[in-house]
């Protein structure tokens, strides 16, 4: 009587992982055994390995099962794929800052989840960061939108960011003035300097007011001309 080997299949199981994440543990599923027997009772175990690598790109790999041996089974090896998916990667528009009236900054980009090491430069395309506002928009905060990005490694999750606009700084100067004792005080001017945009005076909710302690029967000397109570949507202001 010739007992024979017992075929035994090792299939290596299907794995998946992210682009750059490290290898998972390889297996192996058994069909075949007899006896109520498992793999411990193999004299050399097969061993499932792949091509791919921790730096391998999206794509799949071929598992392949080798090397057992035993005293009483025959292997048949039945290869299982490696899917390699795409990694996530967060694209923000950092928020800025800016005075009413001025160029719009240059707008950059925050990333979160590169890896091997790698930087914006091997993305296929990258996302853009823009924003609708212009010299002439009013103070407040506005959108900066992250479009686009492509990469046939990473998911790109865009994230839109804030550009605030702050008031421009409006200076307002007293004009000197003068008079003798005992007359009534002049009509007090002002000077504008920080105005944007080819903006005037007409632009201001309230214009500033000017007053001096001197009175009618103040004596010769020096008296401040003091400015105050202006108002602006888009101007801080000086005096």
């Amino acid at each position: 009587l010739t007992v024979n080997k017992a075929t035994l299949t090792a299939t290596a199981d299907n794995k998946g992982k992210a682009y750059g994440a490290a290898i998972p543990a390889l297996t192996i599923t058994y069909t075949g055994f007899v006896n109520s027997e498992n793999a411990s009772v193999l004299d050399t175990p097969p061993l499932a390995t792949t091509t791919a690598l921790v730096t391998s790109n999206v794509g799949s790999y071929p598992i392949t099962a080798s090397g057992g041996v035993d005293d009483n089974y025959a292997f048949n090896y039945v290869p299982g794929t490696l899917t390699i998916n795409k990694a996530i990667l967060s694209a923000t528009a950092e928020n800025k800052t800016r005075t009413y009236g001025a160029a719009n900054p240059v707008f950059t980009i925050a990333y979160t989840g590169f890896v091997n090491g790698e930087t914006p430069a091997v993305l296929n395309t990258a996302p853009v960061a823009s924003s609708t506002v212009t010299a002439t928009t009013p103070v407040g905060s506005y959108s900066i939108s992250l479009t686009g990005g492509t990469d046939d490694n990473y998911d790109i999750v865009n994230t839109a960011g804030t550009i605030t606009i702050t008031k421009a700084a409006l200076t307002v100067t007293a004009q000197n003035a003068s008079r003798v004792y005992g007359a009534t005080n002049p009509v007090f001017a002002f000077n504008y300097s920080g105005f944007v945009n080819g903006e005037t005076a007409a632009v201001l909710t309230s214009t500033p007011t000017t007053s001096t302690t001197a009175t009618q029967t103040s004596a010769v000397g020096t008296y401040p001309i003091t400015v105050s109570g202006g108002t602006a949507t888009n101007y801080d202001f000086s005096y």
